[in-house]
């Protein structure tokens, strides 16, 4: 009885040592965060007609997304190269820019009608202003939201950026207008101001981003101006007085816009009104009151639209929409993910 005791005290305590070791090695592989996926120089898209103008990096899935002007739909692509269409939808005529909000599980995309994608009709075309969001996990619909009802005039939702608390904050290229929706899917207009009005018949409000000094960035394409808001005092907007030299000779264009630290933003600069081809690197030591162009990356004749992290990386989109407004022939066949890569 006293053998079977010490022979059974013995087994409990090589169990009770392997459980410990197990576990122990589980909670080390729990701790341990996956390294991150090497990412490709470039990634080419062979999609006949898809003209894509927003791009957004998922990390978690370690892909990216691309919207289209031309179909409409919006694309996955995997860091192989692979793609499929992650959402399609009536009412997207075209998509422009979109963002993924990982903290929410979100994909938010615009929605309008330059007049040259495939479902563009009489009733939408250059009146359309609409926001969709998706689950990003499944690709489910979420919601649609028709923001150019809140202001009268012409309509292209063009750009998006989110700020800390989950608020969208939308820019609307043929009206000098800011929209805004809350977390819980509350809609308001941010703003409305000719001072930040373009031409009639431009594109106007293009990029924008979310700083977290408590103000925005926002890009004019038509006037070639990028403009300071402040969140709490949307009124008090301030151009950014910009190193002109550069700007008169490249004529540099505001398309895309992202912010890579408090002092520095990159650009992304394309030739539809007569800009040149491009993604900068600007600097402010004021708070954004002026900047200067430090560096560039030359894209060649590819229409660079928006920027998208990766990490600690930035890609740019070569939409090729200059071919699509243009007359779209001969139609472009293949578009490009590519990594930026400054001298600086």
């Amino acid at each position: 009885m006293l053998l079977m005791s010490k022979r059974a005290h013995s087994l409990i305590s090589i169990i009770f040592l392997m459980v410990f070791i197990l576990v122990s090695l589980n909670s080390c592989e729990s701790n341990h965060k996956p390294s991150s996926p090497i990412l490709p120089s470039s990634l080419s898209i062979n999609s006949p007609g898809l003209y894509p103008e927003g791009l957004a990096y998922d990390r978690k899935s370690h892909a990216f997304y691309i919207s289209s002007v031309k179909k409409g739909k919006i694309t996955k692509v995997s860091l192989d190269g692979k793609h499929q269409v992650f959402a399609d939808d009536r009412r997207l005529i075209s998509s422009l820019g979109l963002k993924v909000d990982e903290k929410r599980n979100r994909l938010i995309v615009c929605v309008a009608d330059p007049g040259v994608g495939e479902k563009s009709s009489k009733s939408t075309r250059g009146m359309l202003a609409g926001l969709m969001i998706y689950n990003l996990k499944n690709g489910k619909k979420v919601k649609y939201i028709n923001l150019g009802k809140m202001a009268s005039g012409p309509h292209v939702a063009n750009d998006l950026a989110l700020d800390n608390n989950g608020n969208i904050y939308i820019t609307d290229s043929f009206s000098p207008v800011i929209y805004k929706v809350n977390r819980k899917g509350k809609t308001s207009i941010l703003m409305n101001d000719e001072k930040i009005a373009a031409p009639k018949g431009a594109f106007g409000l293009n990029g924008i981003l979310y700083h977290p000094g408590g103000y925005l960035i926002v890009s004019n394409y038509a006037t070639r101006k990028l403009y300071k808001i402040p969140l709490n005092n949307p009124s008090g907007l301030k151009e950014i007085k910009i190193d002109q030299k550069a700007f008169t000779r490249d004529k540099l264009t505001a398309d895309g816009l992202i912010l890579m630290d408090p002092q520095t933003l990159i650009l992304a600069s394309n030739n539809l009104a007569g800009g040149s081809n491009g993604v900068y690197k600007l600097t402010s030591s004021d708070h954004w009151s002026s900047a200067s162009v430090i560096d560039k990356f030359k894209t060649g004749n590819t229409f660079p639209t928006t920027l998208t992290k990766a990490g600690d990386q930035v890609f740019v989109l070569y939409s090729k929409l200059h071919m699509l407004f243009g007359g779209n022939k001969p139609e472009a066949r293949e578009f490009v993910i590519r990594k930026v890569q400054f001298k600086k």
